[in-house]
């Protein structure tokens, strides 16, 4: 967990793949990062399509703040 004082965060699960918004492809992740440095509410990850090559670069967000799909990604 990260934290502010009193405040801490958990980490997010990230999808490995994703479906591409363009042309329906799978989009890999991109970026990897070391387990005891998750990304975490903020940050970018980058996805990158199989199909179109399209490369989506994703917020990172709160999964209390998702619409209920528990991606924890914001386009």
């Amino acid at each position: 967990m990260r934290g502010t004082g009193d405040l801490a965060v958990s980490a997010p699960e990230l999808e490995d793949i994703i479906d591409c918004i363009d042309c329906g492809g799978r989009c890999h992740l991109m970026v990897t990062w070391a387990p005891d440095n998750p990304p975490y509410p903020g940050d970018v990850v980058v996805y990158r399509c199989e199909d179109c090559l399209d490369r989506w670069d994703i917020v990172v967000i709160d999964p209390d703040e998702t619409d209920g799909s528990g991606d924890g990604l914001r386009f």
